[in-house]
């Protein structure tokens, strides 16, 4: 160091809050060794309850897995009003699906998904079904946009 250069002394400004739905997190560390302890606590869960679907060696979480990674963390999922569609030309079913902080009701996530008629498994399904089916589908996606990191920590695919 030259005569010239000034020493700077790095302070580290403390981090702030962040919550995974109602659970607080203090910085970057803090985040993952939560994600960790959740991930483990899931796959328990996951695991001896068979919520998942092997499909060519690879394990799928059911929407019951998500909706159990949400119940751990305080997040709900909610039917958004109004947003579930029946498209009459189609036949095909558009739901949407928000997170909710049990806490508060905040929302701190949302998906749509569909069900149509265009599927070979649902194209003679009553409206009920693949108005569910829609339903589900956006519920899984909403926690997977989320929380996929910690799906994938837990050992499982995190495409829902």
């Amino acid at each position: 160091m030259t005569d010239t250069m000034e020493r700077t002394e790095i302070v580290e400004a403390p981090y702030e809050i962040v919550q995974l739905g109602t659970i607080e997190t203090t910085g970057p560390q803090d985040v993952i060794n939560r994600g960790v302890e959740l991930a483990d606590r899931l796959a328990d869960i996951v695991t001896k309850r068979r919520l998942f679907v092997p499909i060519k060696g690879r394990k799928y979480v059911k929407v019951e897995g998500w909706t159990a990674l949400g119940a751990l963390i305080g997040i709900l999922p909610r039917e958004v009003e109004g947003m579930t569609q029946l498209h009459e030309s189609t036949g095909d079913y558009e739901a949407t699906v928000e997170l909710i902080r049990a806490t508060d009701g905040a929302v701190v996530g949302r998906a749509s998904s569909t069900c149509g008629t265009d599927e070979p498994r649902w194209a003679d399904k009553p409206r009920y079904a693949r108005r569910s089916m829609a339903v589900t589908r956006a519920t899984g996606k909403a926690y997977r946009l989320g929380f996929s990191w910690i799906m994938a920590l837990a050992g499982y695919e995190p495409t829902p």
